[in-house]
């Protein structure tokens, strides 16, 4: 298990990773917005999340592990929108939340 949570570790974007048996959080460089309920995330976040996926899947195939699954992702959340008639195109992204990953480790 401490090889993984090294090769995740070694991702660009990804600050630390921690492990509690089984499951593993993978923090994620990110700032605070202003508004307080959201988070900005440096990099970009599709690449670290297939470079997650990545090497999990490669520890699984190396018998490594047996099994893998995600139990929480960083979500994108917009901005409310004042008229109910805007489309859904017309929002404004705000920022993320969480800024970490959660994966179920076996």
């Amino acid at each position: 298990m401490a090889e993984i949570v090294e090769k995740l570790g070694d991702l660009e974007g990804v600050k630390n990773v921690k492990n509690k048996s089984g499951v593993l959080r993978i923090n994620l460089f990110a700032r605070e917005k202003p508004s307080g309920d959201v988070w900005e995330i440096k990099g970009d976040l599709r690449k670290t999340g297939q470079g997650i996926r990545r090497r999990l899947e490669d520890a699984l195939e190396e018998d490594i592990i047996q099994n893998w699954n995600w139990i929480q992702k960083p979500e994108k959340k917009y901005e409310d929108t004042p008229i109910e008639t805007e489309k859904v195109s017309d929002r404004k992204p705000k920022g993320h939340r969480p800024p970490y990953y959660t994966v179920s480790v076996q």
